[in-house]
C-alpha cells in the first residue's frame, strides 16, 4: 500500500470520528443546555486534534506493515491483510464510542481502561444491557457498514519504492504517528485534562473521544508522587481538621442507619427544587429531619461512593480506590470505629455477593457482617428478584428492617439499594403507579422512593427505631433533565439528611449544624463518630464532622481535573497545575484564591504520596 492510499484511509477515519462526535452530541444533547452553539463549535473543531491523536495510535500496526519497503506488500494477500487489520480494530473503537452515547449518561466521562475492573458486572448483566441498549448495537452496525463499503481501495501508483526512499518514508510515517499521537512538538504528550479548555465538563467530553481516553489510560496508576510542597508539615497544615467532639455520649446508646440510594439525584427530589420531583417520601423526611442543602458526592459512581461514605475516602487517581493496587492499604473504617465501642456493624446489598467489589472492601472498612444476594431468604429469592442485579428494594429494605430487629447489641448498619440502577426495573404490581417523568430512571426512583416509605412504616414498629439516627445519600447523580442542574457542579449534588424519631434528639442535631454548610460524602465517616461521641482522630482528612463550625469544603476528580468546592467558589486544577477558580452560583471565572489553590494542592499531594508510601494512618 503506497503512502497516498494511507492517508486516504487516515482521512476517512476522521469523517468517522467526527459523525461519532455529531451522534454523541445527540444523544446526550440535555447535557448542552447551558452552552452556546459558539462554545459547541469550539469543541468540534478542537476535538480534531485528539481524534487525530486516538487514530494515529490506534492505527499505529496498520502504519508499520502498509509502508513496508518490500515487494510483498503489494500481493493481493497482503493487502486483503491490510484491509482486515484497518477493519478490525477501528471498528471495536468504534464501539467503544457508541457505548459512551448512553453510558456518559450515568458517569459522566468518557469510559476509560478501568472499565475492566467491573467487566465481571458488566457481562452478567450483558442480556439486559442488549435489551436496553439494542439501537446502539445497529448504530454500530451501520457504522461500519459505512466504513468498510467507503475504505478507500484503489492503489493509485503500484510503483514498489526504491528500498532507501521506502525506508525514509517508513520512518517519516512512524515519527508522524507519535508526533500527531503526542499532539505536537510540546514538552509533554496530550492528555485528556487538556480538552476541558472551556472550563465545562460535558463540553470536555464532547471534545475528547473514547477511542483516546481508554487508550491513553492503559497504563495509567495515576499514583506518582507529587511535590507541590517540599516540607509535608506544610502539608498536614493546610489539610488538618478540628476532630473534637461536638456531643456528650446519650445515656440511651444511639444506633446508625445509613441508607445510600441508588442514583438518587438531587435533582430528582421536589422538596426545595422549583418542580415536583419524583421523591414525596424522601421529600418528607427532608422537611422533618435536618436537610444539608449543599452536599456533593465525591464521584459519579457507586464504586467510589461507598470508601467515600464508610471511610473517607474520595477517589483523587483515575481508578476508584475499591479495585486498585492500593485497596489494602492501612486505612480504619466504620465499622472498626464503632467496634472499638462495642457496637456491631453490618453492610446490606441486594445484589449478588462480590458485586461492584462491596462485600471485600466492607470486611477491610472493619464491618462484622455483610448481606449480599447470598444471605437472602432461598424460598424469596424467585419471586423478589429482579432478574438483573438482585433483590426489588421494597422486599429488600422489608428484610434489612427485620434483620436488624434481630440485633441484640447496638449497631450501625448500611445499606445500599439497587432498584434505581439500570434498567431501572419495576414489580409487576407496581407498574403504572409512579410518574414516569422525563427520563428513563425516574419512574424506577418513585418506586424507590415508596420502598423507602415502606420501610419507615416497617421500622417504626420497632423497638430499636426511636435509639436509631437516620442517614441518608445517594451514591451520585445520574441522567440530567434540568437545565439547573447541568453545570459543573450539579452533576455531584447529592440528598444528605438527618432523621431521628426522638425530637429532642432531633431538635439537639437542628442546634448544631449550618443546613447551608458545603459538605461531601467523605464527611458521613467523621459525622456519625461525632454523633456517636467516638474519637475521630485516626479519620483521614479528607472529610470531617458537618456540626464543625466552618464552611465546608467538598471535592472530586475526574477526567483528569480535580474541583475542589467551597463556600462561594470552586477551583479546577489538572496534574500540570493550571488552575482556575469559578463562581459557584454562577459558574462565571473569577480571580484565583490561592488559599484554595494551596488547600487543594495539599490534599492531593497526601492523597497520592500516601497511597504509595502506604502511610495515611502512622
Amino acid at each position: 500500500m503506497n503512502l497516498l492510499l494511507w492517508l486516504k484511509r487516515m482521512s476517512w477515519l476522521i469523517v468517522i470520528y467526527f459523525l461519532l462526535r455529531i451522534l454523541f452530541f445527540i444523544f446526550n444533547f440535555k447535557s448542552f443546555q447551558n452552552v452556546d452553539y459558539q462554545q459547541i463549535i469550539f469543541a468540534f473543531l478542537y476535538g480534531l486534534k485528539f481524534d487525530l491523536s486516538a487514530i494515529f495510535i490506534s492505527n499505529s500496526l496498520l502504519t508499520i506493515c502498509s509502508l513496508l519497503p518490500f515487494r510483498f506488500v503489494e500481493k493481493v494477500s497482503y493487502q486483503n491483510f491490510l484491509k482486515y487489520l484497518y477493519w478490525i480494530p477501528n471498528s471495536i473503537f468504534f464501539w467503544t464510542n457508541i457505548a459512551d452515547f448512553e453510558y456518559y449518561k450515568f458517569i459522566g466521562r468518557r469510559t476509560i481502561f478501568e472499565i475492566f475492573s467491573i467487566m465481571a458486572d458488566a457481562l452478567e448483566q450483558s442480556g439486559s444491557l442488549i435489551g436496553s441498549y439494542w439501537y446502539l448495537i445497529l448504530i454500530w452496525i451501520v457504522i461500519i457498514g459505512l466504513f468498510v463499503k467507503f475504505t478507500p481501495n484503489k492503489v493509485v501508483n503500484k510503483k514498489v519504492f526504491h528500498p532507501i526512499i521506502g525506508s525514509l518514508i517508513w520512518l517519516f510515517s512512524l515519527g508522524l504517528t507519535i508526533l500527531i499521537f503526542r499532539g505536537g512538538f510540546q514538552e509533554k504528550p496530550l492528555r485528556i485534562n487538556q480538552a476541558f479548555v472551556q472550563n465545562n465538563g460535558h463540553l470536555g467530553n464532547l471534545t475528547l473521544n473514547t477511542t483516546f481516553t481508554f487508550l491513553t489510560t492503559i497504563d495509567a496508576k495515576g499514583t506518582e508522587k507529587v511535590a507541590y510542597f517540599a516540607d509535608n508539615q506544610e502539608v498536614i497544615s493546610l489539610i488538618k481538621r478540628d476532630r473534637s467532639n461536638n456531643f456528650e455520649p446519650n445515656p440511651t446508646k444511639q444506633n446508625v442507619v445509613v441508607i445510600i440510594l441508588e442514583s438518587f439525584g438531587r435533582e430528582y427530589m421536589g422538596y426545595q427544587n422549583p418542580y415536583k420531583g419524583y421523591t414525596p417520601f424522601l421529600d418528607s423526611l427532608s422537611k422533618s429531619g435536618v436537610f444539608m442543602n449543599n452536599c456533593f458526592a465525591n464521584g459519579r459512581e457507586s464504586i467510589i461512593a461507598v470508601p467515600a461514605i464508610t471511610s473517607a475516602i474520595p477517589q483523587l487517581i483515575d481508578e476508584p480506590f475499591i479495585t486498585s493496587s492500593y485497596q489494602s492499604n492501612k486505612f480504619i473504617g466504620l465499622g472498626s470505629f464503632v467496634k472499638q465501642k462495642d457496637y456491631v456493624s453490618s453492610f446490606f446489598h441486594g445484589a449478588r455477593n462480590g458485586s461492584m467489589g462491596f462485600e471485600g472492601f466492607s470486611q477491610l472498612a472493619g464491618f462484622d457482617k455483610y448481606f449480599g444476594l447470598n444471605e437472602y431468604p432461598k424460598g424469596l429469592i424467585d419471586n423478589d428478584f429482579d432478574k438483573n442485579w438482585g433483590i426489588f428494594d421494597e422486599p429488600y429494605l422489608q428484610y434489612f428492617a427485620n434483620e436488624l430487629s434481630k440485633e441484640t447489641k447496638p449497631f450501625v448498619s448500611c445499606i445500599f439499594t439497587l432498584s434505581s440502577h439500570h434498567p431501572y426495573p419495576i414489580p409487576a404490581q407496581y407498574k403504572g403507579k409512579f410518574p414516569k417523568g422525563n427520563a428513563q430512571i425516574h419512574e424506577s426512583i418513585g418506586y424507590t422512593d415508596f420502598a423507602l416509605k415502606r420501610f419507615f412504616e416497617t421500622a417504626s414498629k420497632q423497638a430499636w427505631f426511636k435509639n436509631t439516627l437516620f442517614v441518608i445519600t445517594a451514591d451520585h447523580t445520574q441522567m440530567n433533565t434540568e437545565p439547573c442542574y447541568a453545570t459543573p457542579t450539579g452533576a455531584y449534588r447529592v440528598p444528605f439528611l438527618f432523621y431521628h424519631a426522638d425530637n429532642q434528639v432531633l431538635s439537639l442535631v437542628k442546634s448544631k449544624v449550618n443546613t447551608l454548610k458545603i459538605c461531601q460524602h467523605t464527611d458521613i465517616l467523621p459525622t456519625i463518630l461525632d454523633f456517636l461521641s467516638i474519637d475521630q482522630k485516626q479519620v483521614l482528612p479528607f472529610g470531617e464532622s458537618i456540626f464543625e463550625k466552618n464552611a465546608g469544603t467538598a471535592m472530586h476528580f475526574n477526567s483528569g481535573v480535580f474541583t475542589l468546592i467551597s463556600e462561594n467558589n470552586y477551583v479546577e486544577m489538572n496534574l500540570d497545575r493550571q488552575s482556575k477558580t469559578f463562581n459557584l452560583k454562577t459558574n462565571l471565572p473569577r480571580k484565583n484564591d490561592e488559599n484554595e489553590i494551596s488547600q487543594l494542592k495539599a490534599y492531593i499531594q497526601f492523597y497520592r504520596n500516601g497511597l504509595i508510601e502506604n502511610s495515611w494512618i502512622k
